[in-house]
């Protein structure tokens, strides 16, 4: 009888299923996903120092500077992100560049030194806050012979305007030679920023300080009256006198200011 006989295929070892594409796919993503954490945080620190500086306001972060409690790295960062701020929030458009003499009744014919050589900026950083070096500034002295820090011809007070329109940044009204703040060089003092200047102007040595942190000066208004505020200022032998200065609001490196008191409007007295 003839036979049937079933062709049975020889049974194959079982390999498994071939995962070698997927395995080099993943391999591939696990050998670039460092590089990503990398780019990734690059971006975010790359981001994070172009964000605006932690302290809330410019005065805050005035105050820390110093004070000394601002590290220089930290410093440098928040000068330049609020330099960027100050030009967003304070476009130059609304804001006059007209210059007006910084001391009423006073001209250029009052600023110490000849052609204003009382400027000395050598050593000077902004960031060394109350241990500064250098005197970046120029000198305006009253006629105060007695030292009560009011003018001689008129037993008053002498009122501090504003050089040109700007913003209040930071105003400093409690110096006293017996209270916590007697260190403090500049004694009573306003920083204001002069968006079309591009400017900031700091005034010192003042007595009593009739503006506040976001406050708009309009260019030869008082904001201030002149008084023998700050650790040298208020010692018999310094003449009564305003110390004014302007820095660059990018950077804040200080510029001569001499050149700006001298084609500045004076208000007469």
């Amino acid at each position: 009888m003839s036979g049937f006989a079933p062709t049975i295929a020889a049974r194959q070892p079982y390999r498994g299923a071939d995962f070698g594409p997927a395995l080099r796919i993943i391999r591939k993503l696990f050998s670039f996903f460092p590089y990503s954490i990398l780019i990734s945080l690059a971006l975010f620190s790359a981001a994070f120092c172009q964000a605006p500086p932690p302290h809330g306001d410019w005065q805050s972060f005035e105050r820390m500077v110093r004070d000394g409690t601002l590290s220089q790295r930290e410093g440098e960062k928040a000068v330049a992100a609020w330099a960027r701020r100050l030009e967003k929030e304070y476009p130059p458009g609304p804001f006059g560049k007209a210059l007006f003499f910084p001391l009423k009744g006073y001209t250029i014919k009052d600023v110490g030194g000849k052609n204003g050589e009382g400027y000395q900026p050598e050593g000077y950083r902004f960031l060394d806050g109350n241990k500064h070096r250098g005197h970046p500034a120029q000198d305006i002295f009253i006629r105060d012979r007695d030292q009560d820090g009011l003018e001689d011809l008129t037993a008053s007070p002498v009122e501090v305007l504003a050089l040109a329109d700007g913003v209040v940044l930071a105003a400093f009204a409690e110096w006293d030679p017996e209270g916590p703040f007697r260190e403090i060089r500049g004694g009573n003092y306003v920083w204001i920023y002069h968006p079309a200047l591009k400017l900031l102007s700091y005034s010192a040595h003042l007595q009593e300080v009739f503006v506040v942190p976001t406050d708009r000066v309009q260019g030869g208004r008082p904001m201030a009256t002149l008084g023998r505020s700050g650790t040298k200022a208020s010692l018999p032998r310094s003449p009564t006198h305003l110390h004014f200065m302007l820095v660059l609001s990018a950077t804040m490196e200080p510029v001569n200011a001499f050149p700006f008191l001298k084609s500045s409007i004076p208000s007469p007295r």
